[in-house]
């Protein structure tokens, strides 16, 4: 089978993340690529697509990769500025739904917490100043992020894709 880890990262959160999975991955039938730079979609027999959250969402970009991949299997890997609660990443799935291809099949998704970068931070806040407190409070924990354990966590995700791709 040949893997390929497709990934938009704007922080560098997602590309800790892509460079983690990609090293999980154990054949050397596997490619890695950033899609600022490198548009063209690799062939694969699974896909692993990572992205920073925007808006409950994903960038167009993505979106354009998902159209691509239709009818092979794929999971996602999502950074985010939030904390990756439950109800959270139900709420992000959900959102996400509407941009996952018909046909193909969903692996799953694995989910951290990231760093927000200061302008993005100051944006957020502008966007809900009655939540100003929780926000920075949620900043900080979040710029230790991706920290050890979530990049363990993303070895664990490629670890168990591949052993289900194969089935």
């Amino acid at each position: 089978m040949k893997y390929a880890v497709i990934y938009q990262s704007k922080s560098g959160n997602t590309q800790r993340v892509a460079e983690q999975i990609y090293g999980a991955i154990s054949t050397a039938e596997k490619e890695m690529v950033d899609i600022d730079i490198d548009q063209e979609i690799p062939d694969a027999d699974v896909y692993l697509i990572g992205f920073g959250i925007h808006g409950y969402s994903c960038s167009m970009d993505i979106t354009d990769v998902l159209e691509q991949i239709a009818g092979k299997k794929y999971a996602l890997f999502v950074t985010c500025g939030y904390t990756p609660t439950d109800q959270y990443k139900e709420k992000l799935a959900k959102n996400l739904e509407v941009w996952l291809p018909d046909a193909g099949e969903y692996l799953g998704m694995y989910l951290c917490q990231g760093n927000v970068e200061s302008d993005r931070r100051k944006i957020m806040i502008s966007q809900m100043p009655s939540k100003e407190r929780e926000l920075r409070q949620m900043f900080e924990m979040g710029s230790i992020h991706p920290d050890e354990e979530d990049l363990e966590n993303a070895v664990d995700f490629a670890i168990k894709i591949q052993a289900e791709s194969v089935r």
